[in-house]
């Protein structure tokens, strides 16, 4: 007990806030000393008077660098302290008056050092830019003694807290702090997603760290139901929320008021992030607005993806080769579109170009992109010329990687909404430099945590782009409730006519069947209602078409040109034949179908047409459109395919560093 207190005393005498206590209490012992040697004495008078007015200009002198306040505070209390010695030396220090003069002023003395330790901060950069002394450093692990130091006293909140830094001059760049991350959490030992830094956009010299220490997140945030039923497709479109329990979400098409462009957006996370729920939420936000119809594309999950939404997407397409000739159709559809915008004297989309025009905007949502940028797909054009005729494209897939996209397409979409992925490298590829700078780490996520995701997109606050956010969790029954009683605008005679025969026979559903092929203009459709085993069975049914379709893409025509498909008893007896086969003779081509020597010559005759035009490159674009009735009267795929024989024959084709284009030679005929 003893030891106990012994120890608790010299602990509280050893503290820094009772070391002006001391010196207060030290005046009387050393006043009384002094007095009894050298009270009498004038000489030992005019030595301590001397030492009493070296020792302040001494304490003046050695403020130099700190600031001003804490100079002259140091100074007046030194010279009060020798005042008082070298009075009470000369006189009686024992005098009530005197006595009373350093209790109370030695008090005041003491309190005002122990407030100014209290209240001590960093101190700002002076008026002239030099940084002032650094009384407090922090993160000295892992930044280094003095490279960083408050600006203020740290703002605490639940669960955040926010700190403003004044970074060394020379020192250390925002730059390097991104870098640092993980060793600035191990020191403060906290996630390295919970660290984040906020630039100072006037000053290079300033920066806020913001700290979450507990994630939020954790808990599965439920979609609370479309935010705007029944509005338009300029409204905020909410998908899920930040950490700090604030609404996240994104805008799609321009807004003059805010100066705000239509927006592209690249959504990127590895296999089991919640990239597909994630923009599955968000496209249901979008067909809950009365002004805008969306198409969909998904080569890979189709039926996982788009089963609730199938009803409701104005074009779906489950295939490489249905997913082809809608990405064909937009080359059409922007230009029409465009066209009929600029006549009636739009620069872009707006809501009154939908009421004077009718035009609904339009979302192309591409899962899976990776598969036709492979293929040789083109997209540059799409997403270049697309907003202005009020289209917005979400390019969805894992790895943002050159090989997997070309540069030029990623360059143009402006929104990202980055799940968890695999490696820094690949976060590098989806987020800008200054997000992951300030703190974006999706690679901490992969997919351990789906749906967590950070949106960089325009009309967003730029401080929330490194915030952490988690998309709404949403099924199936809460879409399909929400979107039957969802308005169903229809594509515009514009468009439809623009996409021609594709969007025509597109795969759909209407009120009376599950699955039709229609080749009438599209008509506004009505809520289906059906039980799980009709669904399912649907969902067979709209599979096995999907197939058919891409094999009839694969093979260049159309086995039935009727689309009549008879009823069939399987109990029947065969009826005789009514045609012998003889084989061995060549059946006869379907009518206005070209032979493939016919269909060949064609694409030759085009290739020396473009070479008349001095054209140097050329790819499956330059031979649009498609299939029968069509100049060469093939599909797209053997285009390609025959495109491909040309590159390798080296006589009317050679290849490019870019996946579907080629360059145009110009072989010369051999003379005799």
């Amino acid at each position: 007990m003893t030891d106990s207190l012994k120890a608790d005393l010299r602990k509280a005498a050893t503290h820094p806030r009772m070391r002006p206590w001391l010196t207060v209490a030290a005046e009387l012992p050393a006043t009384l000393a002094a007095h009894t040697l050298w009270g009498d004495s004038p000489v030992a008078a005019v030595g301590m008077t001397i030492a009493a007015g070296v020792l302040t200009a001494t304490t003046w002198w050695a403020g130099e660098g700190t600031k001003a306040p804490r100079r002259l505070h140091a100074t007046l209390s030194t010279a009060a302290g020798t005042s008082y010695l070298l009075i009470g030396t000369v006189t009686n220090p024992l005098d009530p008056a005197l006595l009373s003069t350093l209790v109370i002023g030695g008090a005041v003395a003491a309190g005002g050092w122990n407030v100014r330790q209290a209240l001590r901060v960093n101190p700002e950069p002076g008026k002239d830019g030099q940084q002032g002394a650094v009384e407090t450093g922090v993160l000295v692990k892992a930044l280094g003694n003095a490279k960083a130091a408050l600006r203020g006293a740290p703002k605490v909140e639940p669960n955040k807290v926010t700190a403003a830094l004044q970074l060394a001059g020379g020192e250390i760049t925002q730059d390097e702090l991104g870098n640092r991350i993980k060793h600035i959490a191990g020191e403060l030992g906290t996630s390295p997603t919970s660290v984040r830094f906020v630039p100072d956009p006037d000053r290079a010299d300033r920066v806020t760290m913001v700290i979450v220490p507990e994630d939020q997140l954790k808990k599965t945030v439920v979609w609370p139901g479309p935010g705007n039923l029944g509005g338009s497709i300029t409204d905020f479109i909410p998908i899920g929320i930040y950490e700090d329990g604030e609404v996240a979400g994104l805008y799609f098409p321009a807004d003059e008021a805010s100066k705000r462009n239509a927006t592209h957006y690249l959504a990127a996370g590895m296999n089991g992030s919640g990239k597909s729920v994630g923009i599955t939420e968000a496209v249901t936000e979008v067909l809950t607005k009365v002004d805008v119809i969306v198409w969909a594309v998904d080569p890979s999950k189709g039926m996982q993806t788009f089963a609730p939404l199938l009803p409701y997407l104005d074009w779906a397409e489950m295939t490489l080769s249905g997913g082809e000739a809608m990405i064909d159709a937009l080359t059409l559809v922007i230009t029409a579109r465009a066209d009929a915008l600029g006549r009636a004297g739009f620069k872009n989309w707006t809501r009154e170009a939908f009421a004077q025009l009718g035009m609904p905007y339009m979302i192309v949502w591409i899962e899976e992109a990776a598969k036709f940028f492979r293929e040789g797909t083109e997209m540059e054009g799409l997403v270049m010329e697309a907003r202005s005729a009020g289209i917005s494209v979400i390019i969805s897939l894992q790895r943002p990687s050159s090989t997997s996209m070309p540069t030029d397409v990623r360059e143009q979409l402006g929104g990202v909404l980055c799940f968890g992925v695999k490696g820094s490298t690949t976060a590098d590829m989806a987020l800008p430099d200054d997000v992951r700078d300030a703190g974006a780490r999706p690679e901490a996520w992969e997919n351990r945590r789906p749906g967590y995701a950070y949106l960089v997109a325009p009309g967003i606050d730029e401080e929330r782009y490194a915030m952490p956010l988690r998309t709404y969790y949403i099924d199936d029954e809460e879409i399909e409730a929400a979107l039957a009683i969802a308005p169903r605008p229809s594509a515009d005679p514009v468009t439809a006519q623009a996409a021609g025969e594709a969007y025509a026979n597109r795969t759909r559903y209407d009120a009376d069947t599950t699955l039709t092929s229609t080749d009438t203009q599209p008509t506004a459709q009505e809520t289906i209602v059906m039980t799980k085993e009709e669904t399912a069975e649907a969902e067979k049914a709209l599979l096995a078409q999907q197939v058919d379709r891409e094999i009839e893409a694969a093979l260049g025509a159309d086995p039935d040109d009727d689309g009549f498909t008879p009823d069939v008893d399987a109990d029947q007896e065969i009826r005789p034949a009514e045609q012998v086969w003889s084989f061995g003779q060549p059946t006869a081509r379907p009518a206005g179908e070209k032979s493939t020597e016919e269909a060949t010559e064609e694409l030759l005759r085009m290739l020396e047409e473009y070479r008349e035009q001095d054209l140097e490159l050329v790819g499956p674009k330059h031979f649009q459109p498609y299939g029968k009735g069509s100049r060469i009267g093939r599909s797209r795929a053997w285009v390609s395919k025959k495109l491909g024989e040309l590159v390798d024959e080296g006589i009317h084709l050679a290849e490019t560093d870019k996946g579907g284009e080629y360059r145009l030679l110009y072989p010369e005929m051999a003379t005799t």
